[in-house]
This record gives structure tokens, C-alpha cells and sequence, in this order.
């Protein structure tokens, strides 16, 4: 079947060319140039990718996403020219999936829409999809995203990426604070982290206490790798 994208973009040139890029590469590909338009799209076909700016002449493309949310679960991937960490991080957190910033390659973008697709191909699957996006520190699950500070992040990484592994205190005081710390935080920021990601262990696991030793990370029974995302 072939593959229906929608492309929202209030600069002609910028859908012209992408249209032609995907058209070409064997997508059906819809435009609006506002929200209004791409919502009336949205409401009367099934796409299996939406490309959304945030700019738009009449709603803002945030605005816009959380409508669609309530609409379809189909992928949306933000393409605007806001670059910001915080824009990226609001983008994500009001529903979608993926954000890129112009100027941008098309065969990237063509490149995040099949993975888009793909991930979405796995949703009727019993265990959740999820993936870790690291350069805004969130933690993806199927219905939920779980926006962690940095030291969260930098701790959860630390044992994600050494399942099994026990670390006593003083090892995570120099690896995270390098040391700058009393070693009383450790148990705190653990404790933060073990309630953000309590909705998620039966995928990344849990992080158990190792009495008079430290903590360490014991892997859910059937863990699933999470695809590395890089929003650039």
C-alpha cells in the first residue's frame, strides 16, 4: 500500500520541494499551507505521517498537534525553523514524535518518516514501544513521555547502560556530581528517579537497592533495546 503523507507548511517552496523529493520516492503526498486546512485533512483521511511546521499563519503548530492527538495517533513530525532545546522539548511533549530543524536534508527527512511508519507498524504488539531521546533527556514509552532534569538523565543512563551492574554510592557521586557533592544526594536523586520511571519498568526494569553495597538496574524479564533518537 502505498504510503500517505501530509506535508503543513505555510511556504509554498519549502512543500513544493518536499512534495516532489516524496512524490518521487513513492509517497502520496497531501499539502495544507494552514492549520485549519491540515486539520480538515486530518479529520477526513488516515495519513500515516504528518509533517507540521510550527509557524502557521492562523494556529500554532503546537496547538495544532494536541488537536490532532485527539484526533489520530498517526506519527507527526515537527519540521520547523526553531531550534531552541525548549521549542524541541514542547514540540515532544505536545504529542509528537519527532522534530527536525530547517534547513534540513531531505533525504533525512524522507529517512525520519519510514522510521516514523515503522515504529507505528509495531504499536499492536504486546510490549511498548519506547525509545530515549538524549539530546532533550526523554524517555518515550507508547503512552507516555517522561521529561527527566539532567542529573536524572545522567543517573538513569548510568545504569541503563549497565544493567546488573552495582554501583555503591561514592562510584555514582564521582561519575555524576564528579565528586562536588555530599554523598546523602545520591540516595535522594535515585529515589526521584526510581518514582519518574515507575510506569516504565516493566520495559527499561527497576533500580533495586543492594543493602550496605548500592543500587544497580535488574532489566525487565523480556527488555526491549529502545531505537536512539538524536533530534538535531
Amino acid at each position: 500500500m502505498t504510503p500517505e503523507i501530509l506535508l503543513v507548511d505555510d511556504n509554498e517552496e519549502i512543500l513544493a520541494a518536499n512534495r516532489k523529493y516524496l512524490t518521487e520516492r513513492g509517497f502520496l503526498v497531501t499539502c495544507a499551507n494552514t492549520g485549519i486546512k491540515a486539520i480538515t485533512c486530518i479529520n477526513e483521511k488516515r495519513f500515516d505521517c504528518v509533517v507540521l511546521d510550527i509557524l502557521l499563519p492562523d494556529l500554532d503548530g503546537f496547538a495544532l498537534c494536541k488537536a490532532a492527538r485527539t484526533i489520530t495517533d498517526t506519527p507527526i513530525l515537527f519540521l520547523s525553523c526553531l531550534d531552541e532545546p525548549d521549542y524541541k522539548v514542547k514540540g515532544l511533549m505536545s504529542g509528537a514524535d519527532d522534530y527536525m530543524t530547517k534547513p534540513y536534508s531531505l533525504k533525512e527527512l524522507a529517512a525520519r518518516i519510514l522510521t516514523l511508519m515503522r515504529r507505528t507498524e509495531h504499536k499492536g504488539k504486546p510490549q511498548a514501544d519506547f525509545y530515549i531521546d538524549r539530546d532533550n533527556r526523554i524517555v518515550h514509552l507508547a503512552e507516555k513521555n517522561i521529561l527527566l532534569s539532567q542529573k536524572e538523565f545522567d543517573l538513569f543512563m548510568l545504569f541503563f547502560d549497565n544493567p546488573d551492574t552495582v554501583f555503591s554510592k561514592q562510584e555514582i557521586l564521582e561519575k555524576i556530581w564528579r565528586s562536588n557533592a555530599e554523598i546523602g544526594v545520591v540516595a535522594v536523586w535515585v529515589l526521584k528517579l526510581r518514582r519518574k520511571l515507575e510506569c516504565a519498568e516493566d520495559i527499561v526494569g527497576r533500580i533495586e537497592s543492594r543493602y550496605g553495597i548500592g543500587y544497580c538496574l535488574v532489566p525487565a524479564k523480556q527488555p526491549k533495546q529502545p531505537k536512539q533518537h538524536t533530534a538535531t
